[in-house]
């Protein structure tokens, strides 16, 4: 009778307990926090729950007011709209939900917006950008190397493992790239990635919120941008708005049946952008293109979808003002249904009029490429809101150019062809130049480790029409394997404490690296104190005998470059050029110092770039 008596007051102290409890409806909730006063007052919520969607929500805060409750076929999401007036003041609010006998009160703030953050300046061609991926370049903090939960820790000696870089080792390196004479700094995504194989790279999100602890935490981005500011950098933003990762929270309950693009098998994307120029193009390829998965790994993003639209524009948003981003690059972005895509980006871009925003799209002609720079005078009208692209032609010809002997086509033609088509471009100086990144190969490879050729690609691609973009290594001539993704993507030496040599600093660089680095610094910080090489015109003479010559000029300077691509030295006859020379008597070679007479002719080295500061 005693054991009864004792279990009952245990199963009624037990039931007191859980009515005692709090009710959880909601388990997350996107974003956590935002701002008052945007330009644009709408705020969308992504509510996730069991059953959430038969929920009742209120609201009770001065000049914020529930626009529409916004419903999928799934029950256990909701999307809040709340409409926020312009003369709303900071602060928190409760959010109340009821579902039958069950109610729940969160906690909702609004910040106070940064001043001016509307209008902040973005880059522009008068920059230099260093690409990097984190997790391959510095590793300052190795206590989060691994973390619980997390599929992958660290394991240096595997290629597509991860290696352990983070924001700590990026923080403690600004000022090695402010020395250098960068003035931008673009990281592939910072974003969770929780993928089983392949998550350093990070295109393949897991959670649009979080910083991946690996790397640090959210407010170590913030950080990030802070030491990129004292140090006299800007901050660009990677987004991925195609597609996601596998591991992604919302897998496991999609918030919508077309939240993906989905097939009755796994298929690929054919890659084959060129199908949004091509006006013969079958509607057969084209879908195939744009809803074909990227990798196995990423599920296809239905951008098309109101709802992810909304919830996507919302995160970018949500790190420009958060961890205050000063750019954007845009990746894979002809792999979304493009006019969406162009809606996607210009959403942005009315929060941040001067936002820049450069795209990835990755084809061969100049026309295909100008097709995708904003305010193209494309004849279907379609406008795709990037002010920058990235010219891969002009990365090709890099690669070609310097390992060939001179033809009609060939060697120093490719680049008086190339920049002969510039015509296409409604703005040719917002294009960016590039001799590698971290999906080709490097530049090192390209030119089989030939120190002339690699610092003539150096030269030329500091002095092009447009601005530079320096992919990490590139300074040192770090090696890679051909071919080869993990090839392209080898870890900086010195970035880690048990690394035998740090080529960080010059001790700990061979004298081949320290004289490409000296050479790049030289040819950045002339560039950044130069404006004739940031915005200055260009004027180019057909090649002759294995030279060519352009101009960067301005009404303040003239800069003159001589490309010699022969195996052995030229004498350049300078009578040609008396439209840009006629006056001038001397030029100043830049990196080096040395004084050439311009009056009949100029000695030219074998495989060399003279740039000359023309007096």
């Amino acid at each position: 009778m005693k054991r009864i008596f004792l279990g009952s007051i245990l199963t009624l102290l037990l039931s007191l307990q859980l009515i005692a409890k709090p009710v959880k409806l909601v388990d997350r909730i996107d974003p956590t926090y935002w701002w008052t006063n945007m330009n644009q007052p709408e705020l969308q919520l992504m509510l996730h729950g069991l059953g959430i969607s038969k929920a009742i929500i209120s609201i009770d805060y001065p000049g914020v007011t529930i626009a529409r409750k916004e419903l999928t076929d799934n029950p256990n999401y909701v999307f809040l709209y709340l409409n926020i007036d312009k003369q709303t003041l900071p602060g928190k609010f409760n959010i109340i939900l009821k579902k039958g006998k069950q109610k729940q009160t969160f906690v909702y703030e609004l910040k106070k917006r940064r001043a001016g953050s509307a209008s902040r300046k973005s880059f522009t061609n008068a920059d230099a950008i260093y690409l990097l991926m984190p997790d391959r370049f510095a590793n300052g903090n190795p206590a989060n190397d691994s973390i619980p939960g997390y599929h992958q820790g660290v394991h240096r000696e595997i290629p597509g493992a991860r290696h352990g870089g983070d924001i700590d080792g990026i923080i403690s390196k600004v000022p090695y790239l402010a020395d250098l004479g960068i003035t931008t700094l673009w990281t592939t995504p910072l974003f969770d990635n929780n993928d089983t194989q392949y998550s350093y790279h990070h295109y393949a999100c897991s959670d649009y919120y979080k910083i991946d602890p690996r790397f640090g935490k959210n407010e170590d981005y913030r950080r990030l941008s802070d030491s990129c500011h004292a140090n006299g950098l800007k901050l660009i933003i990677d987004v991925v708005p195609n597609h996601c990762g596998s591991s992604h929270w919302w897998m496991k309950d999609l918030p919508a049946k077309d939240w993906l693009n989905t097939w009755p098998t796994y298929t690929s994307s054919n890659y084959r952008i060129t199908a949004w120029t091509d006006p013969h193009a079958s509607d057969t390829d084209l879908y195939r293109l744009t809803h074909g998965w990227f990798a196995p790994n990423m599920p296809d993003l239905n951008l098309q979808n109101p709802l992810l639209f909304d919830y996507l524009r919302q995160v970018y948003v949500f790190w420009i003002e958060t961890a205050n981003i000063d750019g954007m690059r845009v990746d894979t972005y002809p792999y979304n249904d493009i006019h969406t895509a162009a809606k996607f980006v210009q959403s942005i871009r009315t929060e941040y009029p001067n936002m820049n925003v450069v795209g990835e799209c990755w084809v061969k002609t100049p026309a295909e490429i100008a097709y995708f720079q904003s305010g193209n005078n494309n004849k279907d009208g379609f406008d795709s809101r990037l002010t920058s692209v990235m010219d891969f032609c002009l990365k090709d010809v890099f690669s070609e150019a310097f390992n060939e002997t001179e033809s009609w086509d060939g060697g120093m033609s490719r680049f008086y062809s190339l920049y002969a088509q510039d015509f296409v471009y409604p703005n040719q100086n917002m294009i960016m130049n590039f001799l590698d990144n971290h999906d080709i190969d490097r530049y090192s490879t390209s030119v089989k480790r030939d120190v002339q050729k690699y610092k003539m690609g150096l030269a030329m691609l500091i002095t092009s029409r447009g601005y530079p973009q320096i992919y990490y290594g590139t300074e040192i001539m770090l090696d890679g394997i051909a071919g080869s993704y993990e090839g392209n993507r080898f870890d900086f030496p010195g970035g880690w404490a048990a690394d035998k040599r740090n080529a960080f600093t010059p001790e700990g660089r061979t004298s081949t690296q320290n004289e490409v680095f000296n050479y790049l610094k030289t040819l950045l910080n002339y560039r950044k104190n130069n404006p004739v090489l940031q915005s200055g015109r260009m004027k180019q003479f057909i090649p002759e005998d294995g030279i060519y010559v352009y101009f960067r000029y301005n009404s303040e300077k003239t800069v003159m470059i001589i490309a010699n691509n022969n195996q052995t030295p030229k004498v350049l006859d300078l009578k040609r050029f008396n439209e840009m020379l006629e006056g001038k008597t001397q030029g100043i070679e830049i990196t080096n110092g040395e004084t050439y007479s311009l009056q009949t002719s100029v000695p030219v080295p074998a495989k060399t770039v003279l740039i000359l500061d023309i007096k």
